[in-house]
């Protein structure tokens, strides 16, 4: 059954004749398989004409908290698969200040909240995933050492053996970018994909790599750390500690720090891309830059793990061609068509939301369960704004 449903996460719907092939089972077991997901609600068959139909998992019940831990806000949200509805919470803090990422606290009232609103009980929830904007150790739980200043409410605490024992029901946590990559590849834009490589670009930078359908997260939970991938050693001080990380090259602070000189007053990312698309040459400038060091830094992970696609995500990612024609030609630069000439550069599909969804995916792969595709109210995002009192 294992090995079923790991077939449909990674291929998505298929015919149980290829469900057979893949999984070197025979289609009298796949069929006995498939005939006890149907009766669990886990998977449906969908007809694809007289003759053939197709399995896909699907989750008909139960519900799955989704939180967002970032330097600057806090998002939640609950996905009741139940009554097909989506509820969610967001409290935004100032930055620079003791309230930066929260605190376990918030986190457990914001749940508390959600579920106490769809009139359910903590224990309906099938699992609550954590999305920690800060890389964490794999041996302790905890934030790593030299990111523990972005989230000081968080230092020296598990997060997941923490808010599972406050909360009463299980608890993943994980790195933000890593869960956006597993949403990217279960729903979005690295769907079937073996080995696909994300870079979450907005705020922060960070990277996610799924092979074989799993996180890969290392010996030490830090692997895909794409943002602090050294790029040039004389560069600008980064908060791990190193010089010249992609990160101080193509997050939004650098970027827009890069514009100061240029007199334009620019506040946010979002601001910068749209006035690079009225053809201030000033932002189509640094926006051509970040996209020819997320070109290198691509080229040399690609290298080593030679991904069949990587994807873009986070604000940057909407800059389209202004940002991913200058990525292009860098990575051909560095000649990482001789060693990878399949790999594909695309934007991320899910947007804001992926790392929440993400999420989700983390706690249906955790429970034996699925959807081979996002219902449209689950990507319906109604926040309900919370007072920014803390």
């Amino acid at each position: 059954m294992r090995r079923v449903l790991e077939s449909l996460r990674l291929h998505g719907p298929s015919s149980q004749a290829a469900l057979a092939r893949r999984t070197e089972l025979s289609r009298a077991t796949v069929n006995s398989i498939v005939k006890s997901l149907r009766e669990e609600g886990i998977a449906e068959t969908r007809p694809v004409n007289g003759r053939e139909f197709l399995v896909a998992l699907v989750s008909r019940q139960g519900a799955v908290m989704s939180v967002q831990v970032n330097v600057t806000s806090l998002r939640a949200s609950l996905f009741d698969f139940g009554t097909h509805a989506r509820h969610d919470a967001s409290v935004t803090f100032q930055e620079d200040t003791e309230e930066e990422g929260g605190d376990p606290e918030l986190v457990v009232d914001m749940v508390r909240t959600l579920v106490s609103r769809a009139g359910l009980l903590s224990t309906d929830l099938a699992g609550v995933a954590v999305a920690v904007q800060a890389p964490l150790a794999r041996a302790t739980g905890t934030v790593t050492s030299w990111a523990r200043l972005q989230l000081p409410a968080w230092r020296d605490i598990p997060v997941a053996e923490s808010l599972q024992e406050t909360l009463g029901v299980p608890v993943w946590a994980e790195n933000d970018a890593n869960l956006a990559a597993l949403a990217e590849w279960t729903w979005g834009s690295g769907q079937g994909a073996a080995d696909f490589l994300y870079a979450m670009c907005s705020a922060k930078v960070g990277g996610g790599l799924v092979i074989d359908g799993r996180i890969y997260r290392g010996g030490d939970g830090l692997a895909g750390e794409i943002g602090h991938m050294v790029l040039e050693p004389e560069g600008p001080v980064c908060f791990c500690g190193s010089r010249g990380c992609l990160t101080t090259f193509v997050s939004e602070r650098s970027l827009l720090h890069a514009l100061k000189s240029s007199g334009g007053g620019h506040t946010t990312l979002h601001q910068v891309i749209d006035s690079a698309r009225r053809g201030d040459p000033a932002c189509r400038r640094v926006l051509y830059e970040a996209g020819r060091h997320l070109g290198r830094a691509f080229a040399n992970t690609a290298k080593l793990m030679a991904p069949s696609v990587v994807a873009v995500g986070g604000t940057l990612s909407k800059a389209g061609p202004l940002l991913f024609d200058s990525l292009v030609s860098s990575a051909e630069v560095q000649s990482l068509k001789v060693a990878s000439p399949d790999i594909r550069f695309v934007p991320a599909a899910l947007g804001d939301d992926a790392a929440l969804l993400g999420g989700v995916a983390m706690v249906f792969a955790e429970t034996g369960t699925g959807a081979s595709a996002l219902p449209a109210w689950a990507l319906r995002q109604q926040t309900i704004q919370k007072p920014n009192s803390r």
